[in-house]
């Protein structure tokens, strides 16, 4: 059963939350406020508080022992960039429907990625305005370096899966992030964005 902790101070979009949390078989508990050594698997936190300032600093605190989750009415893209580069595992809009948002629960909790419309609105036209990927380079998780390795090779991605060990599903999931953080959309740009990182030294 999954763990799920909703850290959103809005009380209107902290009901709609759990209202849909309930009706997910799914999901063993739901907590709020939960303390620091609190076993969670999804947490499920506004994108900004009281000061409309990105809750970066929490999804760093939140990130290495649980899914992030962002909600937001309406997240700038920056921001929302910000927050998968800061370790949120996918962005909900407050109008996503009940379907995806059981769907990116789901996905979060076994370790994927939430890629849902509201997120792939958000990105569009990011991707080529992102910062210099030198500048990125510690966003990289170990997974992601990976695939990023073996794609810039020449392998497809079931070819890339196979080698990992993972479904394809997975490799997908892994492009969309690298694309997120290092700020390109073309495919053909792999082996030069692998240079500039020296991936293929690795």
């Amino acid at each position: 059963m999954i763990r799920v902790a909703v850290a959103d101070d809005h009380p209107h979009a902290q009901a709609g939350i759990r209202r849909l949390l309930t009706r997910m078989p799914e999901v063993g508990s739901v907590v709020t406020a939960p303390p620091a050594d609190a076993e969670i698997d999804v947490v499920l936190l506004a994108l900004y508080g009281g000061d409309r300032r990105p809750a970066l600093t929490e999804i760093e605190g939140w990130a290495p022992r649980a899914r992030v989750l962002v909600t937001a009415a309406a997240g700038e893209p920056a921001d929302v960039v910000d927050a998968l580069q800061a370790g949120a595992s996918g962005y909900l809009p407050r109008n996503t429907t009940p379907e995806e948002f059981r769907h990116a629960v789901l996905q979060a909790a076994a370790g994927g990625f939430a890629l849902g419309q509201g997120l792939a609105s958000v990105l569009r036209g990011q991707l080529a305005s992102a910062t210099s990927t030198l500048c990125l380079r510690p966003a990289l998780s170990p997974r992601e370096t990976e695939a990023l390795r073996l794609i810039s090779t020449g392998c497809t991605h079931p070819e890339a899966a196979k080698a990992m060990n993972v479904e394809e599903l997975s490799v997908d999931q892994l492009v969309v992030r690298i694309q997120v953080k290092l700020g390109f959309g073309n495919p053909r740009d792999l082996r030069r964005v692998t240079e500039d990182l020296g991936l293929q030294r690795l």
